[in-house]
């Protein structure tokens, strides 16, 4: 049972983000007595270890002494939404939220206890209002995105979780959530760049890898879909029409279309991606400075980016040639993985390019 919870803990920890933003509020604590920081500690303790019973009780005795502590009413929340009792962690954040009080995870765990109950406009009400007091809220924006992709709304739950990649562009999760959503949408390059960024991120964990291999099948999508416009008239060259950076990225990648001709492998990426940086380099990156491809560019320069590609894409693609690959070039993947954990890629503001148009792209028929 302890083990149930504890895995119960770490996804919401994954999903709510428990993040900074919540450690400083602790931090920024100003707390009556050192003893009822010591139960809230305790309480915590009971929570990360899956005794939600006793992390309960823990932060009702700490709220005795304590009553007007936002992070214990907070915290006692998170411990009974986990606990399946949505009605009273909802009871507990109402109050703090209407007294001005409340961070960002109060309105988050505001809005996912009234969807648990069936409030759905309400939560989302509440969710709303927690942008307008947190504009820049990634978590936010994730969990209104969540509210609407569990009712299959995904244009609605797209819209969501970019505008949190614009609002934040540190928040991991939306990267997540927004490439697997592009990735069914016609709009497969978001679904690659996003998909990446998010790997570069959330470097070692279940879904990073899962998201390498979406991306292997977003290439494959890019490649391999047959185009439904109209093709160049013969004898006529297509014109092309570069009015934005999606165009411009999906454009070069066309352009490169014979250098995997034969198959999306790792190799073929290398080749193809290192072809798609030298042309970048050469047309858009001062029109479309983007910190993912400036990354990727000093990874070639510096000699670094075949293995790059190979972290990135080797054990997705073919776990044998994989291992074939790593007894020639002997610990290469261990040194840059270690390199990668402490040189993780930090998105800015300024690489959001995205038009946020999300009408009419996915598929009308998704059978």
């Amino acid at each position: 049972m302890t083990n149930q919870f504890t895995k119960t803990v770490r996804r919401y920890v994954l999903a709510a983000g428990i993040t900074l933003a919540s450690v400083q509020a602790f931090a920024q604590t100003a707390w009556p007595s050192p003893e009822v920081e010591q139960m809230y500690q305790q309480a915590r303790n009971y929570l990360t270890s899956g005794n939600i019973r006793q992390a309960v009780v823990t932060y009702q005795q700490a709220i005795q002494l304590a009553p007007d502590i936002m992070v214990l009413r907070r915290d006692l929340a998170q411990a009974y939404q986990l606990s399946g009792n949505y009605v009273d962690a909802y009871k507990q954040l109402d109050p703090v939220i209407k007294s001005g009080a409340a961070d960002e995870q109060c309105f988050q765990l505001a809005g996912a206890s009234l969807a648990a109950q069936g409030e759905a406009k309400k939560a989302k009400s509440v969710l709303s209002k927690g942008i307008e007091r947190f504009p820049h809220s990634g978590l936010l924006y994730h969990e209104l995105g969540k509210q609407y992709d569990d009712v299959n709304d995904e244009e609605n739950a797209l819209k969501a979780w970019v505008e949190g990649i614009e609002a934040e562009p540190a928040y991991h999760v939306n990267y997540y959530e927004a490439s697997r959503t592009y990735f069914i949408s016609n709009k497969i390059v978001w679904a690659i760049i996003y998909g990446e960024i998010f790997v570069n991120m959330e470097q070692q964990t279940p879904r990073s890898n899962e998201t390498r291999k979406m991306l292997l099948a977003a290439y494959k999508k890019l490649y391999y879909t047959p185009v439904t416009g109209e093709l160049p008239g013969f004898g006529q060259n297509k014109k092309e029409n570069i009015s934005n950076f999606e165009t411009a990225v999906k454009t070069t990648y066309m352009k490169l279309a014979p250098v995997v001709s034969d198959g999306i492998t790792t190799e073929n990426l290398i080749m193809l991606r290192t072809r798609f940086l030298m042309e970048w380099q050469t047309n858009y990156a001062a029109q479309y400075p983007f910190t993912l491809f400036k990354f990727q560019d000093e990874l070639l320069r510096n000699g670094n980016f075949d293995v790059y590609n190979q972290w990135m894409f080797g054990r997705a693609d073919n776990q044998q040639q994989y291992d074939a690959w790593n007894k020639f070039h002997e610990g290469e993947v261990k040194a840059f993985t270690a390199w990668a954990g402490q040189h993780r890629l930090a998105p800015v503001a300024a690489d959001f390019y995205n038009d946020k148009k999300v009408k009419d792209i996915f598929p009308k028929n998704k059978n």
